[in-house]
């Protein structure tokens, strides 16, 4: 029971002190994708340490129980149903596991079908609207706002206005592609997909509604880390601003998520062109292990506390020597 109490103590620190501590840290705009990392290793160790307490919690009663029937003078085996206490404590235990459990898979399967049915609406209305163009690897669509962005799936397309072809010279446009191409290939939208389903399976837990924005705004930055790997962070930043400056005021873009340019767009840029130095290698390698910790110190702590099975040969012998 020390455990289950420690490890539910372990979730409201990760839950507090972790989410404060990493959402002000300056580290993670010098390496997004480790920030990632550390951001979905905090959300699901904190679930992922509730439910462990609750195992902990069921076999403990269980357990505890069936010692004090075997330790009794009483000749039964060790098989009869628990006592009234730990039945109940049994119960409660299972009815939050899978309260948790069922609200996790619940609001994951409505996120991510949500997701696609918004992702089916857009490849529908691009059959209709855009145009394919094979020298950029694009579709083209008529649209007075400057935007690029990306649609994810098992064959993930980007999207690119006619006005921000207007608005770009060709260098910038290659940056632009590089940073969607990048949400692609790192999987952005389902890390953000997950990220905003655990936020809504806990709204009133604030770390999970922070982890969804910081993993947000953190994986533009990593997108825009690799295209600047590709063009150059200065062509890379002159893009961003060139998408920002053309935008009318107030004029919606075709899609809100996953798009160069936005309202983070200066803030990005000046990154960029300040130059912020990534992390050295000791470091990133001293932030993976942390993670790993932070994500396998629940199971490890569980799995070292599970209560040992109560040896029922005393229940027996005292049951054959009452027969």
């Amino acid at each position: 029971m020390i455990a289950a109490l420690a490890l539910l103590g372990y979730a409201v620190l990760l839950a507090t002190a972790g989410a404060g501590a990493l959402g002000r840290a300056s580290w993670p705009r010098r390496a997004p994708r480790l920030a990632i990392l550390a951001w979905e290793a905090l959300s699901l160790s904190t679930i992922g340490s509730v439910l462990l307490a609750g195992v902990l919690v069921e076999l403990a009663a269980t357990s505890d129980d069936a010692a004090r029937r075997c330790g009794a003078p009483a000749p039964w085996p060790c098989a009869p149903a628990t006592t009234p206490a730990g039945l109940a404590l049994a119960i409660a235990a299972a009815i939050a596991i899978s309260a948790v459990t069922g609200r996790v898979v619940w609001c994951l399967a409505r996120t991510y079908a949500a997701a696609a049915g918004k992702r089916n609406h857009q490849l529908d209305a691009l059959a209709v609207l855009g145009r394919p163009d094979d020298r950029l690897g694009v579709t083209l669509v008529d649209h007075a706002a400057p935007s690029a962005y990306c649609l994810p799936g098992r064959h993930g397309r980007i999207v690119v206005t006619t006005a921000a072809l207007t608005a770009l010279d060709e260098h910038h446009l290659a940056a632009v592609l590089a940073h969607e191409r990048a949400h692609l290939r790192q999987r952005h939208h389902l890390i953000r997909t997950t990220a905003e389903a655990l936020s809504r399976a806990f709204p009133r837990v604030p770390a999970f509604t922070m982890a969804a924005e910081q993993i947000g705004r953190l994986s533009e930055l990593a997108a825009d880390d690799a295209a600047a790997k590709h063009s150059g962070r200065l062509t890379v930043a002159a893009a961003l601003l060139a998408l920002a400056e053309a935008a009318a005021p107030g004029a919606p873009a075709p899609a809100p998520a996953l798009t160069a340019g936005g309202t983070t767009a200066a803030t990005r840029a000046h990154r960029l062109i300040t130059g912020t130095r990534p992390l050295g290698r000791t470091r990133v390698l001293l932030g993976l292990a942390a993670t790993a910790l932070v994500i396998s110190a629940p199971a490890v702590a569980a799995a070292a506390s599970v209560p040992a099975a109560p040896n029922t040969a005393c229940c027996t012998t005292a049951a054959a020597q009452h027969s």
